[in-house]
């Protein structure tokens, strides 16, 4: 099905080929998943299967990709696309429309199919996903978690004979990280499909016995056993909570506040408080509210009902630009806050922008440059990154001016294990200096490890709020059993009849 040969690739302007010398051969039906450090190649190894590498990038290539016999380099988009369909790692990519009912059908309306066949495959194609509930919802309203399951459905409808999912789950919940990947065995069962998964979260697909493959420094390999379990090697990095600081004084807080768009409520009647030094992880299902949450703590949000303060700041009557001095926020989508024309440019944007950058700050910048893996790519533009990478830049730019409360949506995008411990431990550190921190995450590993409270939305309401221990006890009284003890044990959980 799948034959590369002697495969390289140089995007143009760089030094160093991302893909090199890369030989490998899939049989029809084959199942395989490709794991490897964030920056590897793993993205443009998908890219260079589905013919986009050689339509929308300019850069040079040596070697012969054939897919189903095709020469990938050289056949038109279009037919490629008939043959593999690829879900890419950041949904709003690859959306072309407004609807979901729109984006699930657009393909199949280029193919001409008569109207009765796109309205029973799109049915179909949602179920197989669990979001037949959002079939009329327009794409900018759903959560990160909801786009991913409609990219998702997107590619199935179209039933190519090769299936590549680039980190298809990385903003969805643990119930729907092991339902989509039990869809995805599914259909490849059925419909006799090649699927290639791109995947830090191996645990979830060891039951599936595929084959691995490993992407290191661009170069491909077969492995010969599993990789390490994600939050096993991230635990064994981690930090033992000795040296952490008390609690200071309250940085945020919210007096009943309900908040609603679309004719319906998001957050309803909820009060909290936040305090500094204080490590906080977000849960919840997909939709449950947690990033209208942090939204309406930075102020992009005004509640309709209630008061959000920061730092005794109303968020109603006080400028988001004011506002922004004190709280650092990272979007759940790495692209949305990229503003610099380089690396540099878009790490020292904000102390820059806020009269800060002192040479202190400057080299303190640099060490986080150079901690996060970017060094010698300082003058490179930061879309050039890998989402994993875009994702370390971002922390630093919000890290940059010295804030005294960060709201960080899934941090962890993108993340391979030994980054994913950096990050983790790098927040640990910040909030022990006096910095209050609200993660949102879904890894229950991230909550034993480095936080001092968790909090758990349903419904635009909290319904756990306590410390890590006490948290656990509560969310398995609820049967939130995805949300408890480790994530290698979920997907059999959740087999055996345990509820999200």
């Amino acid at each position: 099905m799948i034959s590369l040969r002697n495969f390289s690739y140089r995007f143009e302007g760089a030094e160093a080929p991302v893909l090199r010398d890369v030989c490998l051969d899939v049989a029809p039906g084959d199942f395989l998943v490709v794991t490897g450090p964030s920056g590897s190649g793993k993205s443009t190894l998908a890219l260079a299967l589905s013919g986009f590498l050689f339509n929308q990038y300019g850069g040079v290539a040596t070697g012969s990709i054939i897919v189903d016999g095709l020469d990938v380099g050289q056949a038109p988009i279009y037919e490629v696309a008939e043959v593999v369909g690829l879900v890419q790692q950041n949904p709003e990519a690859q959306f072309c429309t407004l609807t979901v009912l729109d984006e699930v059908a657009f393909g199949l309306e280029n193919r001409c199919l008569p109207r009765e066949e796109i309205l029973t495959r799109v049915d179909w194609a949602l179920d197989v996903v669990g979001a037949a509930h959002l079939r009329h919802r327009e794409l900018a309203t759903l959560s990160g978690g909801e786009q991913q399951r409609v990219a998702v459905a997107s590619m199935l409808v179209g039933r190519p004979k090769v299936l590549i999912f680039d980190e298809p789950t990385s903003n969805l919940d643990p119930p729907a990280t092991a339902a989509i990947f039990d869809v995805i065995a599914r259909v490849r069962e059925t419909a006799a499909l090649t699927v290639i998964v791109i995947e830090h979260k191996t645990e979830y697909l060891r039951r599936f016995e595929p084959r691995w493959i490993r992407v290191d420094g661009g170069m491909v390999a077969e492995a010969d056993r599993p990789p390490m379990a994600m939050w096993r090697a991230v635990r064994r990095k981690g930090v033992d909570g000795a040296g952490r600081v008390g609690h200071g004084d309250t940085v945020a807080r919210l007096d009943r506040v309900s908040v609603g768009y679309g004719g319906g409520w998001v957050l309803q009647d909820l009060s909290l408080s936040l305090n500094a030094g204080e490590f906080v992880v977000l849960m919840g299902d997909n939709g449950s509210g947690k990033s209208t949450l942090l939204q309406s703590l930075v102020g992009f949000l005004k509640p309709v009902q209630g008061r959000v303060e920061i730092l005794g700041y109303d968020t109603q009557r006080t400028p988001i630009s004011q506002l922004a001095r004190y709280v650092g926020y990272l979007f759940q989508n790495p692209d949305h806050q990229l503003f610099g024309d380089t690396v540099w440019e878009e790490a020292i944007l904000a102390p820059r922008n806020f009269g800060m950058l002192d040479d202190g700050r400057r080299a303190e910048i640099e060490r986080w440059v150079e901690r996060v893996g970017l060094q010698g790519r300082e003058a490179d533009p930061p879309f050039r990154l890998s989402y994993g990478q875009k994702r370390r830049l971002n922390l630093i730019s919000v890290l940059g001016h010295a804030p005294r409360l960060l709201l960080l949506d899934e941090v962890l995008i993108g993340q391979d294990p030994g980054n994913a411990a950096f990050v983790l431990t790098l927040l640990r550190e910040t909030a022990d200096r006096g910095v209050g921190v609200l993660l949102v995450s879904h890894a229950p590993e991230v909550v034993a490890t480095y936080a001092d409270r968790v909090l758990f939305l349903s419904e635009g309401r909290v319904v756990v709020d306590a410390g890590p221990d006490e948290a656990s006890v509560q969310l398995a009284a609820l049967g939130c059993w995805a949300y408890v003890g480790s994530a290698e044990d979920i997907p059999q959980r959740l087999a055996d009849g345990g509820e999200g």
